[in-house]
């Protein structure tokens, strides 16, 4: 009998080595279909805190609506604290869709935009220049005032910008900036 040659140990240990790479590749996938019920009951609890989430808002949106035949400084009040909550919900839909960035950005912008509404709304229902300026926007003349289409004055264009001014050249005057 001969001696084997190396071809014959180096294509059985191939042969072994394959064998044993099939082996490993049955346990791997054996161990995956394994894991998939359970990522598959995840995702659907998942799916369950979106769709309770998203009636939340709807609720949340309908309330709002109630209240558009409210008072003006409640519906201002509350138009204010309800951009908030939207923004935390905004937050909450955004951290639950894994966009961690997005929802830091959005959160920052939606709560500053928030601050400058809650400011406002302050400023027009508690000064008497926010009540006045209600009153001439209900009469429409704040876009008269602000435009300088009132009688008695005129638009003057300088190097320090546009300004309404009196005919007179005595009285008020103001910037005027652009639509």
């Amino acid at each position: 009998m001969s001696e084997p040659d190396d071809t014959e140990d180096y294509g059985l240990r191939a042969f072994e080595d394959l064998k044993n790479a099939v082996e490993r590749s049955e346990k791997s996938y054996s161990a995956a279909v394994g894991k998939l019920p359970a990522l598959v009951k995840q995702l659907e609890a998942t799916d369950a805190k979106n769709t309770a989430t998203a009636q939340r808002v709807e609720n949340a949106a309908q309330a709002v609506t109630s209240y558009i035949k409210a008072d003006r400084r409640t519906l201002i009040l509350t138009c204010g604290f309800g951009a908030i909550a939207l923004v935390f919900c905004s937050g909450l839909l955004g951290d639950i869709k894994g966009s961690r960035t997005g929802y830091a950005q959005g959160f920052a912008d939606g709560q500053q935009e928030a601050k400058k509404r809650d400011a406002l709304a302050e400023w027009a229902a508690s000064s008497p220049s926010g009540h006045m300026a209600y009153e001439m926007d209900r009469a429409g003349q704040i876009q008269a005032f602000g435009m300088c289409k009132i009688e008695g004055y005129k638009i003057r264009t300088d190097q320090k910008g546009t300004w309404c001014v009196s005919v007179s050249g005595g009285g008020l005057m103001w910037p005027i900036t652009p639509p």
